[in-house]
């Protein structure tokens, strides 16, 4: 038999505390990590144009901010 779980609301897991982290998450670590693996990536010779594309939109998005 299998047991359904529920989540509990955690009370600390603010929504917008959320956001805003993981916000400062990808603008902080992810997005700079990313930057560097592309540069090594082409380093190696490969075309790494569609993936700077795709790390400057996600950059434009953060800093724009919801909306």
């Amino acid at each position: 038999m299998v047991t359904k779980r529920t989540k509990t609301p955690n009370p600390s897991a603010d929504p917008g505390q959320l956001r805003k982290e993981t916000g400062e998450w990808l603008t902080h670590n992810t997005i700079p990590n990313l930057r560097e693996i592309a540069l090594d990536l082409e380093n190696t010779g490969e075309d790494v144009g569609a993936l700077l594309e795709a790390i400057d939109e996600l950059e434009a998005l953060m800093k724009a901010g919801p909306g």
